[in-house]
């Protein structure tokens, strides 16, 4: 079942990567016609659910199936079985999201389908098949928690207490639980946009009685703790790393597990930063913006503990070595971004620009994706018995680092000017209209090109990986 969750998983972040590239042609220069703005909106929805739900969560739940028996000394899973029906709701649950593309009348709303819009029946007839297969994924997540959080409290290697547990196992243990006490109001959510669409309930409706924003609490209750959920198991990834490469236990072990675990607490009640523009209280905003800039302490102490075990220890530059260095650049710079988002100033000029998008990428692929490219190099030979190529491993590496960066740190700049996410093209500024300066277009075309680089580079792990299988 691991190794089902990983191919899914690496499968369906191709999938999300060549929607991202679509829209990155669409976006290469203003006016552009390439995709219509109605295939760009359901390229965009598709894009984030496909990369959260879809590649992220099975990419976790594939290493977790695979390492969390070995290091707690179980032999598998504690229910087998429902581990597998977790996997195979994942399969059918992207049948039903992607139904509505292949009919061009796919969901449209963004992966956070905010209401109204997501009840209205301008949206397409995919937003209620989108529903119906988030909810399933929902299923599978609430499995798969019970599951992990079950094999850790009782199938441990006799005398092997919580804090005998290697870190990547706790970072799975706390990331399951934030799953399991978050994901339930998200569940709850969908189900009421799928009975508001097509049973004529009223729970968004305003002129029947309804509450957009109940949406925008349901989803960002879940929302949020989701975005650490699939960051957290990266941190235990990188620990693991870290240790090894150095040669050295890690640097502060139980404050490591009293980090990830205040990451998991403060996570739900930062939230309310997503919704600053939504007429919230001066007094509520200013509790929710202390609250939102405290998690950054639990943050700091994984780095610095981090960086004291590199500096004490005696580094092997391996491939998975580089991965992890270059996590720690990424993911500190998108650390950075964020704090900009708890300010109440800044937040309402920043708001649903493309610096969003940029600190949201360098947090979910500087972060989650750089850190379990680590674990496939650091555990790919346990998991295959086979070795994979160090040259064309730092070749991935190189080409990819500078690419990414390419690729999001432009964003910065842009949003800062103004550039809204989420709309299929962009104008610049003429004696007739106020919008872009003139060298937003050249960006815009650099971070095109950058993408394509991007996407192409990581297929040398496939290549790699192929390779490996074969005569590795």
């Amino acid at each position: 079942i691991g190794t089902l969750y990983f191919v899914q998983g690496l499968f369906f972040l191709g999938v999300g990567g060549i929607m991202a590239l679509m829209m990155r042609v669409q976006l290469s220069s203003p006016g552009n016609d390439f995709i219509s703005q109605d295939y760009y909106n359901q390229f965009f929805t598709l894009h984030g659910t496909t990369m959260i739900f879809l590649a992220a969560m099975p990419l976790i739940a594939g290493f977790a199936n695979w390492i969390v028996p070995l290091q707690i000394g179980a032999p598998d899973l504690a229910f087998p079985r429902l581990n597998a029906l977790s996997f195979w709701l994942q399969p059918v649950a992207a049948l039903l999201i992607f139904t509505g593309v292949f009919s061009g009348a796919g969901a449209d709303t963004g992966w956070t389908g905010y209401a109204p819009y997501v009840v209205t029946e301008t949206t397409h007839a995919g937003v209620s098949m989108w529903a119906a297969g988030q909810i399933m994924l929902v299923a599978s997540s609430t499995l798969t928690g019970i599951n992990f959080l079950t094999t850790m409290a009782v199938m441990r290697a006799p005398g092997m207490g919580w804090f005998q547990m290697p870190l990547f196992t706790w970072s799975i243990l706390v990331a399951n639980l934030m799953l399991f006490i978050s994901i339930p109001a998200f569940g709850v959510g969908l189900i009421q946009v799928y009975l508001d669409r097509t049973i004529g309930t009223a729970f968004y409706e305003v002129a029947a009685g309804g509450d957009p924003l109940l949406w925008s609490h349901l989803f960002w209750y879940f929302g949020h703790p989701e975005v650490y959920v699939v960051i957290v198991p990266a941190f235990g990834v990188i620990s693991e790393v870290i240790a090894t490469s150095a040669r050295r236990s890690i640097f502060g072990y139980k404050s490591m597990v009293y980090a990830m675990a205040g990451i998991g607490l403060v996570s739900f009640i930062v939230y309310g930063h997503h919704m600053f523009t939504s007429g919230m209280s001066p007094t509520l905003r200013f509790v929710t913006m202390l609250t939102t800039m405290l998690v950054a302490v639990p943050t700091g102490i994984k780095i610095f503990n981090w960086l004291k075990t590199m500096h004490g220890g005696s580094l092997i530059y391996r491939t998975h070595t580089l991965w992890t260095l270059g996590f720690l650049v990424t993911f500190t710079l998108g650390g950075i971004s964020g704090m900009f988002f708890p300010s109440m100033a800044l937040d309402v000029h920043l708001h649903e620009t493309y610096f969003v998008v940029a600190h949201f990428h360098y947090v979910l692929v500087g972060g989650t994706v750089f850190g379990f490219f680590a674990a496939i190099y650091y555990w790919y030979p346990k998991m295959t018995g086979r070795m994979l190529d160090e040259r064309l491993g730092v070749l991935h590496f190189l080409t990819a680092f500078i690419s990414y960066n390419a690729l999001f740190w432009p964003m910065h700049r842009l949003g800062v000017v103004g550039m809204i996410r989420r709309t299929h093209t962009y104008y610049i500024t003429t004696d007739d209209i106020q919008a872009l300066p003139e060298w937003a277009s050249d960006w815009n075309m650099l971070i095109s090109v950058s993408a394509f680089l991007f996407f192409a580079s990581n297929l040398l792990l496939v290549v790699n990986m192929i390779k490996s299988l074969i005569r590795g």
